[in-house]
């Protein structure tokens, strides 16, 4: 397996717009703009002047005039995350997205398309470099524990071999396993459990009874470095799509310029939309929705995006402030497509092409696709 790791990769879009940004101690504004402006993120060039996340602004400057503060913009994070995932894409279907700039993916049976894995994964390092200009780090083991922790030594490719992986976890302790919980971690530490060399020798039935029995084996394999999960897909399913964006502060629904993306999606495929399902949250996490109906996915694209806004507008209230927005859609068939199609499908699909031309010819004119007839 191999993970990747874009560090700080909030920072590196920023730098990557200013290019004076650069070596300076930089820090995100927090948008939840509380009655006293703090920090949100801050970098390592401001952690090593004592600046840390929730400290005051007034305080911040004081104690580092050159510290630079950007506005947040989650929703560029967000699409760096999804670029980072098509990136990825391209070498192997099988993955899993972590955190902000993280990725973890399985590369095994991909040595006859790309060859040796240590090869693959330094040339997935330059390409996110000279795709996006991004400084990454990867790691290289069988283990998915142990490829994390080899990510974030920080060279450049750490590759840990095959029955290696219980001695390079060893030493790390266990504050870095995120899964185990500050209880638990407490429980270890009070049993002078400090680092992974402390439970690998422990046997399986006594960890059961320090944890939850469900947790043991997970955890086991974690420490040992014996975890080989099996990833999800990368990609989404096919005839699916799936988009979500965050609102960084919330705001008010007209203000979250939901037509203007509908219509960017809407255009951008090459089918005609089979089911459209719209999700959101508002602030205090409450969810909302709503479904197209048969004759709104028959509209044209500007009538429909009109009637999405407007029934996201009709439910969210100006009372409410939106932080999410989701929006799930599938296309064409609305179904994978079989190895063996029936004859019409065959058809159906073939003209798929041929109305998103028609629509985009036409906005204004609805241009009904061919599964609309089977019914009859």
């Amino acid at each position: 397996m191999l993970a990747m790791w874009v560090p700080e990769l909030p920072f590196q879009l920023a730098c990557g717009r200013d290019g004076g940004l650069r070596g300076r101690p930089l820090a995100f504004l927090n948008p939840e703009q509380p009655r006293t402006p703090s920090l949100w993120f801050v970098n390592r060039l401001a952690k090593s002047e004592a600046l840390a996340p929730g400290m005051a602004l007034d305080q911040a400057l004081r104690r580092s005039p050159g510290l630079k503060v950007l506005e947040p913009s989650p929703q560029v994070w967000w699409e760096a995350q999804a670029d980072l995932a098509q990136c990825l894409q391209q070498w192997t279907p099988q993955g899993q997205l972590g955190r902000l700039g993280e990725a973890l993916v399985e590369l095994n049976g991909t040595q006859r398309i790309f060859g040796p894995l240590a090869d693959t994964a330094e040339r997935i390092r330059r390409e996110l470099a000279q795709r996006h200009g991004w400084d990454s780090h990867g790691g290289l083991s069988l283990s998915a524990t142990a490829a994390q922790f080899a990510a974030h030594a920080e060279h450049r490719l750490e590759r840990v071999a095959e029955g290696a992986e219980a001695s390079f976890l060893a030493p790390q302790p266990l504050r870095r396993l995120t899964e185990l919980s500050p209880r638990l971690r407490e429980r270890f530490h009070r049993l002078g459990l400090w680092r992974f060399g402390d439970l690998q020798p422990v046997p399986l039935p006594v960890l059961a009874e320090l944890t939850h029995p469900a947790l043991a084996p997970t955890l086991h394999a974690q420490v040992c470095g014996e975890d080989r999960p099996c990833l999800p897909l990368l990609t989404e399913r096919p005839s699916h799509a799936h988009h979500r964006w965050r609102l960084q502060p919330p705001c008010l629904p007209e203000e979250t310029q939901l037509a203007s993306r509908c219509l960017r999606w809407l255009w951008a495929e090459s089918r005609s939309p089979r089911t459209l399902q719209l999700r959101w949250w508002d602030v205090d996490g409450e969810p909302h929705g709503w479904r197209a109906s048969a004759e709104d996915l028959a509209a044209p694209p500007l009538a429909l995006v009109r009637r999405i806004e407007a029934s996201f507008l009709h439910v969210a209230t100006r009372r409410q402030l939106v932080r999410e927005v989701e929006l799930h859609l599938t296309w064409g068939l609305g179904r994978a497509t079989a190895l063996f199609q029936e004859l019409p499908m065959q058809r159906l699909e073939r003209l798929e092409p041929v109305l998103a031309r028609l629509r985009r010819r036409f906005p204004d004119q609805p241009v009904l696709p061919g599964w609309m007839g089977l019914g009859a």
